[in-house]
């Protein structure tokens, strides 16, 4: 049953994230440069780490999370495509998540570092949330609502109750919630910007 969850989460992940990257590419969606990097690094620690774990069903997600972080990423840096800069919180969380890198390293430890990305993870989904109130415009709904979805799923594909392997697939869920929520509070406070579905 968890491979269903899995695959689930990752059919709903990969449709959402089309979106996201059609409307990336059509530069509607401006991806926040500092924070995709910031979600790049992450899961690329986070996959391996939930792999070191044991985690089998929910890498499915996990390893799609990167690919799709790449291709965000790389359209972000297409001239007027992107969204952010060199800031003092940039510089905080990208700092956040070369330090889980190196704890991961010296100490060997998976659990180490997957708590030690969340931290910056949660810096990075801050800058998304702040970017989507304030210019909602700038982001495609559809892709965090189909993302809440995922994570959800992801949750159920764990298959047993280890906080460790459910850490990130519940921060997911609650990133995916927090950002729907400010991209609709956006739309309300702003509603001479037109909004992208």
């Amino acid at each position: 049953m968890e491979n269903v969850y899995g695959i689930s989460a990752l059919i709903f992940g990969i449709i959402g994230a089309f979106a996201y990257i059609r409307d990336s590419y059509l530069k509607k969606t401006k991806p926040h440069r500092f924070a995709w990097f910031i979600f790049l690094i992450i899961s690329i620690i986070s996959f391996a780490s939930q792999f070191a774990l044991g985690a089998k069903a929910s890498l499915y997600f996990a390893g799609w999370f990167v690919c799709n972080n790449i291709i965000v990423l790389s359209l972000s840096f297409r001239k007027d495509s992107g969204y952010g800069g060199v800031t003092k919180i940039n510089i905080i969380g990208l700092a956040l998540a070369i330090i889980g890198i190196i704890f991961w390293q010296i100490l060997s430890s998976p659990l180490v570092a997957l708590i030690s990305v969340l931290i910056a993870e949660i810096i990075g989904a801050i800058m998304i949330v702040a970017k989507s109130f304030k210019d909602p415009q700038t982001e495609t709904i559809i892709m965090w609502v189909l993302g809440t979805v995922a994570s959800l799923l992801n949750i159920f594909a764990v298959g047993r109750l280890d906080w460790a392997l459910l850490a990130f697939p519940i921060y997911l869920f609650v990133a995916n919630i927090t950002i729907v929520s400010a991209i609709i509070l956006g739309r309300k406070y702003h509603p001479n910007k037109n909004p992208l579905i």
